[in-house]
């Protein structure tokens, strides 16, 4: 059919707003089909063009590899774009989430190369988390050298790998980069192993800095108290007892955010007064006590307030189509809370579910128990994850500071 793009745009709008709960998203998709106008504009193309749209996305794209503009900004113009191609189709928005296209590998023995290495991981029992991470890696590795016309993997030489570097830190925060190294590390060790490559690759990455012990982010008692009477109130609607009942589970239990996001019914054990879940993290498996008043916000969400739906995870989205909370809304929620009761608000300060673990662990050192117990009870795999929470004692680490008395200081030194 033939319409107008301003026309389109405001029949899309109109369709997502039925659905939509968070204004700020309307107002973003609205910046992104501004973009889109003007470039319609500059093609003086006033009809909606679905060839032109797609360009406009591919063109985007390439902006974003190059570090033009930034991915969330591609992500932006991409499902915005998408909006406006499903209401062009069929009349209508549905919520759903667009996958992103991918280049992916063209060439056979790269094709071979990246699964053989999944594989491997598999074999060696990393987690799927693992997998993914390092698997992306890899085929963001090996579609790099395929761009640059690199046919062979033993072909590649220290220039290759400092050239993959800068490239790949565009699509990556800097906090996140030790991470990417630890990846490519582990490809290109597997690349050595099968005598692959003449060199040793690994060896030309740069050794990332080791962790350094900071101060954790943890509530105080008092902002503790401030939370939960800020949460309490909205418990008298159906969305307020979900909040609150994630509220707990994070701040009583310890669970990270992505567990909690996908906690199901059925690992829910009322008998035993016990959660069992499989972390999403490392897989491991987690036996946590079910708490009286964790147990009864539960209840009272999944009776009062869930809405009725075959799906097995227990917190669902307050508004049709009542599907999964998604993996990021977790964030969104402790910060709505945190903001009504008028904490952590400084800049920089951390907002998100991760605040009532290190608060959990926090409670738990200051007690007095253990750390082993802490990372058992936390999920830890490794037992020494716990010790950054040792920042946290400041009571016990008093005990440690060493006294200045007898230290002399020399005349010269005072002035």
């Amino acid at each position: 059919m033939d319409i107008l793009l301003s026309e389109l745009i405001e029949r899309t709008r109109n369709c997502s707003q039925s659905f939509e709960p968070n204004p700020g998203t309307i107002c973003s998709y609205q910046m992104a089909w501004k973009a889109l106008a003007a470039y319609f504009g500059e093609h003086d193309q006033a009809l909606f063009s679905k060839p032109l749209a797609e360009q406009y996305l591919r063109e985007a794209k390439a902006k974003m590899e190059a570090g033009v503009i930034k991915p969330w900004r591609y992500q932006l113009d991409r499902r915005a774009v998408h909006r406006l191609l499903e209401y062009f189709e069929t009349g209508q928005v549905t919520w759903k989430y667009e996958k992103e296209p991918s280049i992916y590998l063209h060439q056979a023995a790269y094709l071979r190369l990246q699964a053989d290495y999944l594989d491997h991981l598999q074999t060696e029992g990393k987690s799927t988390s693992t997998g993914q991470k390092n698997g992306g890696i890899a085929r963001q590795f090996l579609e790099y050298l395929e761009q640059q016309a690199i046919q062979d993997i033993a072909q590649v030489g220290v220039k290759e790998i400092s050239a993959f570097l800068p490239y790949i830190s565009q699509r990556y925060r800097p906090a996140s980069m030790p991470t990417v190294l630890t990846a490519l590390r582990s490809f290109l060790r597997y690349v050595e192993a099968r005598d692959l490559t003449p060199l040793r690759l690994s060896q030309a990455l740069p050794t990332h800095r080791g962790r350094t012990t900071q101060l954790v982010p943890a509530l105080t008692l008092e902002e503790e108290q401030r939370l939960l009477a800020a949460a309490e109130p909205l418990r008298a609607t159906a969305v307020g007892k979900r909040n609150y009942a994630m509220l707990l589970l994070g701040l009583r239990l310890g669970l990270r955010s992505i567990d909690i996001l996908n906690l199901k019914l059925e690992e829910i054990h009322w008998r035993s007064n016990t959660l069992e879940q499989a972390q999403v993290k490392t897989e491991a498996h987690l036996v946590l006590p079910l708490l009286t008043n964790v147990g009864n916000a539960l209840a009272d969400y999944i009776l009062q307030g869930r809405p009725a739906s075959p799906l097995p995870y227990v917190f669902l989205r307050g508004q049709a189509p009542y599907r999964k909370l998604s993996n990021y809304s977790s964030y969104g929620i402790s910060r709505k809370l945190m903001k009504l009761a008028g904490i952590r608000q400084g800049k920089g300060e951390r907002k998100g579910f991760h605040c009532l673990r290190h608060t959990v662990a926090a409670r738990l050192l200051a007690g007095g128990t253990p750390l082993p117990v802490i990372s058992s009870l936390l999920g830890h795999q490794d037992k020494n994850s716990t010790r950054v929470y040792l920042s946290t004692d400041l009571e016990h680490l008093r005990a440690c500071a060493l006294s200045l008395v007898g230290i002399e200081v020399a005349e010269e030194e005072r002035r």
